[in-house]
């Protein structure tokens, strides 16, 4: 299998949106996640901060904590929380933990390098003990559990990856899905452009979003990752006109 550095093995909240976890699995700085895990015995901790910008609010996440730790070479264990920070024009802050993930990522198939290789990435998503995010209305209560599946195929000099799934919870199951295309322009630097949304159970409503990432390998261990992107359209409330995030990435 390709193993490329920079969108390796996070599957996190990465923004607080409407759609409550259409954009939930993902791998920084990108949303649509990826077949791959960081080796048997590795750590790969991603730290960082994500805002979107909708009119009349801001919702971000600083710090956004995401450990990742390999058993052999197809599975990956997985936690994740963020501070969830929620701003409107005009009014108060309101700030807190939010909630946490846990999840096991098995790539089951992988033809080698440049080949087709796919991976189940089924998580729980949960109320963090001794938050108060759910009363503040910062995040929603109760547990979720989401099911995606990733896909990733080498084409030329660019790496096609994709993601569908679906979410889980008390009242209504939804879909999220993403492709995104990525290319290494240096050694050090790879480029990637993205579509990412989801839609409700009887896909009677959706959200679509554009993204662009960009990551830098400082080192072999470490890498700086970015992301600037915009919601296409909102069925469920007003379009975020900026979408972004950055990162730091360091390897075990």
């Amino acid at each position: 299998m390709a193993t490329r550095l920079c969108w390796v093995g996070f599957s996190g909240l990465l923004f607080t949106l409407g759609f409550h976890s259409f954009l939930r699995a993902g791998s920084p700085p990108l949303i649509t996640d990826d077949p791959g895990t960081p080796g048997n015995g590795h750590w790969e901790i991603n730290i960082g901060a994500s805002t979107d910008h909708r009119p009349g609010a801001r919702n971000s996440e600083f710090p956004l904590v995401d450990l990742n730790y390999g058993i052999g070479d197809r599975f990956q264990l997985n936690y994740e929380v963020p501070y969830t920070i929620s701003q409107e024009d005009g009014g108060t802050t309101k700030s807190g933990l939010g909630n946490s993930a846990l999840g096991v990522k098995w790539r089951f198939y992988d033809a080698g390098e440049r080949a087709l290789s796919m991976s189940v990435y089924p998580k729980i998503e949960f109320n963090t003990p001794g938050s108060s995010a759910a009363d503040h209305g910062l995040v929603d209560a109760g547990t979720v559990f989401l099911l995606p599946c990733q896909f990733e195929k080498e084409v030329g000099p660019f790496t096609l990856i994709w993601q569908v799934g679906r979410e889980f919870h008390s009242g209504s199951d939804p879909w999220f899905y993403g492709i995104s295309v990525g290319h290494r322009i240096t050694k050090s630097v790879e480029l990637a452009v993205e579509l990412a949304g989801g839609a409700t159970a009887g896909f009677h409503r959706s959200q679509l979003t554009a993204n662009f990432g960009v990551c830098v390998d400082l080192s072999e261990r470490s890498s700086l990752m970015f992301s600037l992107g915009r919601e296409l359209h909102n069925h469920h409330e007003l379009c975020a006109t900026l979408i972004s995030y950055v990162g730091w990435q360091l390897r075990l």
